[in-house]
């Protein structure tokens, strides 16, 4: 499988109907259907040549003790002569990153949903005792049910056990510079540096841009050493909220994911009832004055 979808053999391969829709790190992400259920799913392609076999079964792994509203979920493996890969979860409403492109700034009350949907899953994952390392727009895809959007978590090509010894010390340090903790480019990582980057986010998605940019050297230097200053604009639970998922030191922090989506939450309750409050008409004021 090169340039084309077709070079995923018919003959050989449960599924048809194959259209590209994404490019990972790893290699490119189709959408299939299946030839006897209909059912439409994600093809995860992943490149020998780029995503080795220990990496392969590494995720593998993780994708398969998974099984969360807020995760994408696994269900199985295609394997043909003209490559490998993972049965996904198809999301028809693309990434977050497509949506911010499209819609420009979303709503709050948009943007707080999606992010505990994305706290939501990281409790799950962190549970299991996995670091993500790898949270950004790109990786969060969305998917409809009767409430709307819901975001879930993807891509699962950067993660690792929990405090999992590694000697590739260049692994340790990928990412995508935009959203890594200020550890994580000294080749350290913790649950907490997953928060960090959701902190980004959720700055990200209210404000409309993220709170540091330039290149990777520039945004290393500006995430270890520049203090992150949020509009005043922003409700103040917000602020204290990416505040602290976007301290420096891990250990100052949201304890947990749980924590962050608790604050996060409340943060969008006060949004929703501050929102239901209807301010009295200008007649009800001139009825009261005269005391008609």
């Amino acid at each position: 499988m090169n340039n084309q979808p077709s070079r995923l053999r018919q003959t050989e391969s449960k599924y048809c109907d194959l259209e590209l829709v994404g490019q990972g790190q790893f290699g490119r992400v189709f959408r299939a259907t299946h030839k006897i259920s209909g059912q439409i799913v994600a093809l995860k392609e992943l490149e020998t040549n780029r995503f080795p076999t220990a990496k392969f079964l590494r995720e593998l792994h993780f994708l398969i003790s998974l099984q969360h509203p807020n995760v994408v979920t696994f269900q199985g493996l295609e394997h043909t002569s003209t490559g490998r890969y993972l049965v996904m979860d198809y999301c028809d409403g693309g990434s977050l990153r497509n949506l911010m492109n499209r819609e420009g700034k979303l709503s709050l009350a948009l943007s707080l949903k999606l992010v505990i949907n994305i706290l939501a899953g990281l409790e799950h994952i962190h549970s299991r005792k996995i670091i993500h390392r790898d949270i950004k727009p790109e990786n969060i895809l969305l998917s409809q049910d009767t409430t709307g959007l819901i975001a879930r978590v993807a891509d699962f090509g950067m993660s690792k056990i929990n405090y999992e010894l590694s000697t590739d010390k260049q692994d340790d340090c990928a990412g995508s510079p935009a959203y890594m903790a200020p550890e994580r480019f000294y080749g350290q990582y913790s649950p907490a540096s997953d928060l960090y980057a959701v902190g980004i986010i959720l700055f990200e998605l209210i404000v409309g841009l993220r709170p540091f940019s330039g290149l990777p050297g520039e945004l290393l230097k500006a995430h270890i050493n520049q203090a992150v200053v949020i509009p005043e604009a922003v409700p103040f639970l917000l602020r204290s909220t990416i505040t602290k998922a976007m301290q420096k030191l891990p250990s100052n922090r949201f304890s947990s994911a749980t924590e962050m989506l608790k604050s996060v939450q409340l943060a969008a309750q006060i949004e929703d009832a501050s929102s239901n409050i209807v301010p009295p008409s200008e007649s009800v004021f001139e009825f009261s004055f005269f005391g008609v």
